[in-house]
């Protein structure tokens, strides 16, 4: 692996709903969601030496990867293991809450976790095995755009970090923003970035210099 560069999907009918979904069609970007893509694929075309994108096969993660391709010219392959957190129960609902309307993790996926995830959520384990086989694939030196979900995206990072997912929990990109590793050196270059800043171009660039 060389340079790694993570994008979120877009803003999707399922976030605009509130929606928990691990579903492979339905849910399409919005088209806000798609508008913001156009600006984000521009971004992309600052940056030089990339393979291709490999992308989640989950519609809203595909649509984005769709946008990007026809922006950089790069081609897009999907990868099952790039796909959004299996959510058991939770699949086609809305993000729990406790009686006081409190939205947070703690209230339900923590409790997931603590309690050996009895609802049928994807375990930290079994995402971390998946995306950890995807990413040692990818040849030395290969620099590629990944396009995936919040958790794969957490699982990324952590595998680079040695974390485990409360070790991560902290870390959001916002939808279509970027996340950049310099996997050869273990170092992060951005998370969650809007835009690629000339700071953040420079680190790429020296970066994808010192892994030839």
């Amino acid at each position: 692996m060389g340079i790694i560069i993570i994008i979120r999907h877009g803003f999707s009918e399922s976030n605009k709903k509130g929606y928990l979904t691990h579903d492979i069609d339905g849910y399409p970007l919005t088209v806000e969601g798609e508008e913001y893509l156009i600006k984000s694929a521009e971004e992309l075309k600052k940056l030089d030496n990339i393979k291709e994108i490999i992308s989640s096969p989950i519609l809203r993660a595909a649509q984005t990867a769709e946008i990007i391709s026809k922006i950089t010219g790069l081609k897009v392959k999907k990868d099952e293991r790039l796909k959004e957190r299996q959510m058991g129960n939770y699949n086609n609902k809305q993000i729990p809450s406790d009686n006081k309307g409190d939205q947070t993790d703690y209230n339900w996926h923590v409790k997931e976790i603590l309690n050996g995830y009895p609802n049928g959520l994807e375990s930290w384990e079994e995402v971390e095995k998946r995306v950890t086989d995807l990413l040692k694939e990818i040849p030395e030196n290969e620099n590629v755009i990944l396009v995936s979900h919040g958790d794969i995206i957490k699982a990324v990072i952590a595998y680079f970090l040695d974390l485990d997912e409360f070790g991560v929990w902290g870390i959001r990109a916002n939808h279509g923003h970027f996340t950049i590793l310099d996997s050869k050196n273990k170092r992060i270059l951005a998370i969650g970035a809007p835009v690629i800043s000339d700071a953040i171009l420079e680190k790429v660039k020296h970066a994808m210099k010192e892994n030839k």
